[in-house]
């Protein structure tokens, strides 16, 4: 993630239910959710899940309290109403609602369906606290913005199975995404209609996959093996795709060639929403990033020049996040709990050693000369005196959630980058040149990987055996 800040100055400047017989969905086998974009009523959306058969007395959902990358809690069973769920007969099953992001249904052995209505967080003032990124919009015909954490939920026992996703959605509105599109089929009963249809593998690849649905203004990036969708949305039309494209290509191109063979993605999608400052719209300016994509949300306002090197500031960040935590990750990660989250350790690693390589790409590549990059080193080292420099970083990043330490996380921005420059430095004297923090983090890479995450406690001694015995030392 990716949090960035604009000053006053700076915004001033930029001027039916189912008969007994189907009772029996083991051939199924997934959690089917629809998401009914066609019916909007009051900014909300109705969301359908239909699970598979249960066997238990009863069972609880859950939207997530909170999400990979972003550190806070975030609640986003709050923004649920109207939850019901439905048994064969279409009868209304017994529900309690056991904490803000879950609900316990009792005879959940005929529970046929949960229904419920979804509130979006931009249009809410002060946004409930929610980071922009990580929220949601329901503009009717305009935008959509699908972070599905804040749409989909899942059910306990069920959230390493399948998910398949159906949105029906006006034909005037384009779906953004690198979540794997099955089918996308004309709705023969609703006119200027289609049912888009998305298969994930777990509840995980639904969170993971953001979608956009707007207006379609969209371009392809095709550059050193990678295919990059990006997709704006710029309510005011100030801004497009293609007047954006030139410094992606640019930034893209710049990151893969600084990466080399390091990475394996082949796809990826910039999804960027450009607020209108002057009304009741998304106010937290940054990223969140995904496997195989990212949310922007940028002030409309920005000229091109600014925004342009926000873009390059912000989404590259997200884009080495490919590195670490997408590719180098710990338990905590990629076992996440969504209802009772537990941090790993290694923040300065997931944050600090991304927003250095965000720094150290752009004067590897001469998109910045090395005065620019030793003043923004400089203002890290100014910036990182603002917060508690005796506080271990590895307890901080331990216990990030609770109210004494996230007011901390920002230092992950600046100290967490210094330590990583710092790694870099030592590596480099170490091996007279020969091994920097990015051939640290290549063999990491391959020694993990996306799938194999590694134990917290075990990444230091890991990082010494791959290095330096003096590595240790030096954290």
């Amino acid at each position: 993630m990716k949090k960035i800040l604009l000053s006053l100055t700076l915004f001033a400047a930029l001027a039916s239910c189912k008969t007994p017989q189907t009772i029996n969905k083991t051939s199924i086998d997934r959690t089917v959710v629809n998401l009914d974009l066609l019916n909007i009523k009051d900014d909300k959306v109705k969301v359908t899940i239909d699970p598979d058969k249960f066997s238990t007395q009863d069972v609880t959902f859950h939207l997530p309290k909170t999400v990979p990358g972003t550190y806070s809690i975030d609640n986003y069973g709050r923004f649920i109403e109207n939850f019901k769920a439905i048994d064969y007969l279409g009868a209304e099953l017994l529900v309690v609602k056991t904490d803000e992001n879950s609900w316990k249904i009792e005879n959940a052995e005929n529970l046929d369906k949960i229904t419920y209505l979804v509130n979006d967080t931009f249009d809410i003032d002060g946004e409930k606290g929610v980071f922009s990124p990580t929220g949601t919009n329901i503009d009717v015909n305009k935008n959509i913005l699908l972070n599905l954490h804040g749409f989909v939920g899942y059910f306990d026992g069920l959230k390493e199975k399948p998910y398949q996703l159906i949105v029906n959605r006006p034909n005037t509105l384009f779906g953004s995404t690198s979540l794997k599109l099955a089918e996308s089929v004309d709705l023969e009963e609703i006119p200027n209609s289609k049912k888009d249809v998305y298969l994930a593998q777990r509840y995980f690849d639904i969170v993971d996959n953001p979608i956009m649905y707007s207006i379609p203004d969209t371009t392809y990036v095709n550059v050193e093996g990678i295919k990059v969708l990006l997709s704006v949305y710029s309510p005011n039309k100030i801004h497009t795709a293609k007047s954006i494209k030139p410094q992606i290509e640019t930034m893209i191109a710049a990151q893969k060639r600084f990466l080399g063979k390091i990475d394996n993605t082949s796809n990826y999608s910039i999804l960027l929403y450009l607020a209108d400052i002057e009304k009741l719209d998304a106010k937290g300016f940054g990223a969140l990033e995904h496997h195989t994509s990212t949310v922007v949300v940028l002030p409309e306002t920005m000229p091109l020049e600014t925004l342009n090197g926000a873009m390059t500031d912000v989404v590259s960040h997200e884009f080495f996040h490919i590195l670490t935590p997408l590719n180098v990750h710990s338990e905590e990660i990629h076992y996440f709990d969504y209802s009772n989250p537990k941090m790993s350790q290694h923040l300065w690693m997931y944050e600090g050693v991304t927003e250095y390589f965000a720094n150290l790409f752009q004067v590897n590549q001469g998109l910045i000369d090395n005065q620019d990059f030793y003043k923004r080193i400089s203002s890290q080292i100014e910036a990182s005196k603002n917060y508690n420099d005796s506080l271990s970083f590895t307890h901080m990043s331990k216990n990030i959630l609770d109210e004494a330490y996230k007011d901390e996380y920002y230092n992950v921005y600046q100290k967490g980058a210094l330590i990583g420059m710092a790694l870099d430095i030592r590596l480099r004297e170490l091996s007279k040149g020969e091994m920097g923090i990015l051939d640290l983090m290549k063999k990491l890479s391959e020694k993990y990987g996306k799938n194999t995450p590694f134990k917290d406690e075990q990444l230091i001694p890991t990082i010494v055996s791959l290095t330096y015995p003096e590595i240790k030392t030096f954290f």
